[in-house]
């Protein structure tokens, strides 16, 4: 943890997380990160577990992470300052590019997972993968992630 954020409970804010786009953290199984921006994103409880579904095309590098690399995932809202991450990260392809390198966007270590956050972001979620499914409605494969840990940045915190 570092000293410009604070644990929370994983629906505070549930406002700026609904409104905003996020970024999503994969690794492989050698440590090699990607994030790609994301969307298509819910907060819901399954089974008394407060959970993140991420819905990603299965032409995405990312889902390739999150079907064969590590089998957790972190969610992180970006503050204003840095929304060009956004961009970056969803028009390029971490198959062949770094985004991490080409953004400038610095990481935390993961305190429950051992995908980092993304430094700065005013909302973060630690997420490991609990269940997943094929869309018949959907181009896209739904990732359930339980919240191990969620953080918000000092400058929203009330």
């Amino acid at each position: 943890m570092t000293n410009t954020r604070r644990e929370i409970k994983p629906f505070d804010y549930i406002e700026l997380f609904k409104r905003n786009t996020a970024l999503i953290v994969t690794m492989d199984k050698s440590g090699k990160l990607n994030m790609m921006a994301l969307d298509w994103k819910k907060m819901e409880e399954i089974e008394d577990k407060q959970v993140i579904r991420a819905q990603v095309a299965y032409s995405r590098y990312t889902y390739t992470l999150l079907t064969e690399g590590i089998n957790e995932f972190t969610i992180n809202i970006p503050s204003n300052e840095m929304y060009h991450a956004i961009d970056i990260a969803g028009s390029y392809s971490g198959r062949n590019t770094d985004k991490f390198q080409k953004t400038g966007l610095e990481t935390i270590p993961g305190q429950k997972t051992k995908v980092p956050t993304i430094k700065d972001c005013m909302l973060s979620y630690e997420c490991k993968i609990i269940q997943d499914s094929k869309s018949d409605l959907s181009s896209h494969h739904f990732f359930y992630g339980e919240i191990l840990a969620a953080y918000a940045s000092n400058e929203i915190i009330k």
